[in-house]
């Protein structure tokens, strides 16, 4: 089956508003289903993030149909990614995905972290996905996360909240601070994203309110879900090693309070590979040990020090 002329005329009109980073005109051109799904705002976020990873959309060309949407590659400035579009009986987009071009896997520029890292926080954090298997991490099958962290923390009753934890107040990670893990440059922060209700969750904004940092060693360090209104920090900024960066939220793709947490080859994570983070010094399941990457279940918290 060949591409739909109707599909090529509403790729073009797309391809000009994503170059002008005209989010909330795209949203018009969604049908009512996919606005009820998609807020104007999400939208606009969706189009920023993606200009900023991306760079313009320069062509397209047809790859496949699967029923009612039709599947092209779409060129762009910083690389390729393909982009499936529907449309309803009267022209509106009734889907609009952005998917990754099946490649060879890439290898990171960096096997592991050279920066000699702290923990992200002062207290005892319980390790929810960490590790190299399926098994451990879910995160393994992106090619930017392989190698994240997802920590929140445990209290009574081997729960993560306490009372109901319909609230994001009832959760022991919320609100706590989270911290620079070296000395490094901010480059890119995103705010102004409510956190969720638990239980729920925005993947259109997947990291949420989030700050990147860079090391001098090229190791991009993403944080991801603070809480909103709480980062301290702006795009450009110097910080230093235990420097506070914001509070743990609930914010982006997350259904509770936790802090993610992964190592990049680069600022792009559409284009960059994950690279594997070890922590210099630090107590796991109550032993001190060194240079070590947490797995799922491991309880991390600072070493402590010896009162003389």
């Amino acid at each position: 089956m060949a591409q739909s002329d109707s599909y090529i005329a509403t790729l073009d009109i797309f391809k000009a508003h994503f170059n002008e980073q005209k989010g909330e005109t795209i949203y018009q051109m969604m049908n009512t289903e996919m606005q009820q799904a998609l807020s104007e705002e999400q939208m606009i976020s969706i189009v920023k993030m993606l200009n900023y990873n991306l760079g313009s959309l320069e062509a397209f060309k047809y790859i496949e149909s699967k029923g009612t949407t039709e599947v092209y590659e779409g060129s762009f400035q910083e690389g390729k990614q393909y982009i499936a579009i529907a449309l309803d009986e009267e022209g509106k987009l009734s889907g609009l995905r952005f998917l990754p071009v099946p490649e060879t896997e890439k290898t990171a520029k960096l096997t592991r972290n050279q920066t000699p890292l702290s923990l992200p926080f002062k207290d005892s954090w319980f390790t929810f996905w960490g590790g190299d298997t399926k098994e451990q991490n879910y995160h393994v099958v992106s090619q930017a996360q392989k190698h994240a962290f997802d920590f929140l923390i445990i209290g009574k009753y081997n729960r993560t909240y306490e009372r109901s934890g319909t609230r994001n107040e009832d959760y022991y990670a919320f609100g706590k601070p989270i911290y620079a893990v070296c000395d490094a440059t901010v480059v890119r922060v995103e705010t102004g994203i409510p956190d969720n209700k638990p239980g729920e969750m925005n993947a259109a904004q997947p990291l949420g309110n989030s700050v990147v940092l860079k090391t001098e060693k090229e190791e991009y360090i993403v944080y991801a879900h603070f809480e909103e209104g709480t980062i301290q920090v702006k795009e450009g900024q110097q910080v230093t090693r235990g420097q506070r960066l914001g509070n743990c939220g609930n914010s982006g793709n997350s259904s509770e309070p936790h802090l993610h947490l992964h190592i990049q080859d680069g600022l792009n994570m559409m284009t960059s590979v994950g690279v594997k983070c070890y922590f210099e010094t630090l107590e796991v399941n109550g032993k001190s040990v060194s240079d070590y990457s947490p797995v799922r279940l491991d309880v991390v918290a600072p070493v402590k020090e010896s009162k003389e």
